[in-house]
């Protein structure tokens, strides 16, 4: 698809009050605004999840936009073009995804093998306990001051305050998951022991960030890898992508962090 970029100003997003709306769960609903100044495309990020990038650099300020210039929203990327090219050349072509085998930014990835992956995972239970218990940390409270504090004639809390409080907890704590696991795959790249250890989320198509929908599906097929009691990482050393079983089923794969030239990447 062609949008030509006549107008004054010209918004992009998810939003149907955009002039140009892109249906990619990446864009934020009001992403990016090209704006014509004196003769001159600039184009301004408006203040999105997921930044836009210009030429491979994130958009922190309004920047000019010139003919050949590559520009991304999100996981889409398409080029900029003059308008009186032939309209087999398209000024942005919004479906176009980064290329095979690359990140986001145009650098080269390559494929986490099996100890980086184990070593995530190691990282990722030791941090997801920790934290686990912060939720529950008035339920503990209570228990605590119950057991310690309280005079044996002193009146406990009622078995009904427990359990409100215990689902209260409860839901404190899915809340935690949700941010933890989808919310970072979808929107952070990877969960924190992952970006800990320097690895990096993509999708089958090498998208950076996964998004919401790929995250949820890939939570529902590592929780195939877990009834399999972990055989579903035996898979990784025998692929060249370095897949799991999860990864297979969800349609994604973990790499390297992209390295600036001339730094050696980590060995797998």
């Amino acid at each position: 698809m062609t949008y030509p970029l006549d107008e004054e100003k010209v918004v992009i997003g998810r939003s149907r009050s955009c002039d140009v709306r892109l249906r990619e769960d990446t864009v934020s609903r009001l992403h990016a605004a090209f704006v014509w100044r004196e003769a001159q495309l600039v184009l301004e990020d408006l203040g999105s999840s997921n930044g836009t990038f210009l030429n491979g650099a994130r958009v922190l300020a309004p920047q000019e936009v010139v003919a050949g210039d590559v520009i991304r929203f999100g996981a889409l990327r398409g080029n900029v073009e003059r308008g009186d090219l032939p309209p087999d050349r398209p000024p942005f072509p919004a479906a176009t995804r980064a290329d095979q085998g690359y990140a986001d930014d145009g650098s080269p990835v390559r494929p986490a093998g099996l100890g980086w992956r184990l070593l995530a995972v190691l990282a990722d239970i030791g941090l997801f306990v920790i934290g686990s218990a912060i939720p529950y940390a008035p339920l503990l409270l209570t228990l605590l001051v119950e057991h310690h504090f309280l005079a044996p004639d002193t009146l406990p809390p009622s078995l009904q305050m427990k359990s409100m409080l215990t689902g209260a907890c409860t839901t404190l704590w899915l809340v935690y998951v949700f941010f933890y696991l989808v919310h970072g795959w979808a929107r952070r790249a990877g969960s924190p022991g992952m970006r800990l250890c320097g690895l990096r989320l993509l999708d089958w198509r090498q998208r950076l960030p996964i998004g919401y929908s790929r995250a949820f599906l890939r939570l529902a097929a590592g929780v195939v890898t877990v009834l399999t009691l972990g055989l579903g990482f035996l898979v990784i050393p025998f692929r060249r992508d370095r897949k799991a079983l999860h990864d297979l089923l969800a349609g994604t794969m973990v790499v390297h962090r992209p390295k600036p030239l001339g730094q050696p990447s980590p060995s797998a």
